[in-house]
């Protein structure tokens, strides 16, 4: 499991991120990401409650060749935040094994521009 620091992120504008999955044993990139069903939520820290949730299922997540999943959250999924810093997880699934994969903080700025 690793611990995250995303770069802050504008909310009113989209947000796209990604990692790269690593084996921890060889240090190579996972590149059969063939079964895996990935989950991410952004939740408030007071009071805790999921403020944004992803999945592979839900379209949200794309698992792209070369061991990468990306996520992406629209704009107006964005504005439901405040600005303020966020916990973040990520968990993975494969043959019912799920894995911690990482847990972090985001920090969230206000993009000021109402649209």
């Amino acid at each position: 499991m690793y611990e995250a620091k995303f770069a802050p992120v504008s909310n009113r504008a989209d947000w796209f991120g990604t990692i790269e999955l690593v084996d921890d044993d060889t240090n190579e990139v996972l590149t059969d990401l063939d079964g895996l069903s990935v989950h991410l939520e952004v939740r408030a820290r007071e009071p805790r409650c999921r403020i944004l949730s992803a999945t592979t299922e839900d379209g949200h997540i794309e698992l792209i060749t070369g061991g990468i999943i990306q996520w992406h959250f629209t704009a107006d999924e964005m504005r439901r935040l405040a600005p303020g810093t966020y916990e973040t997880g990520i968990t993975i699934t494969r043959d019912d094994i799920t894995e911690q994969e990482l847990v972090g903080s985001l920090p969230i700025i206000d993009g000021i521009v109402r649209t």
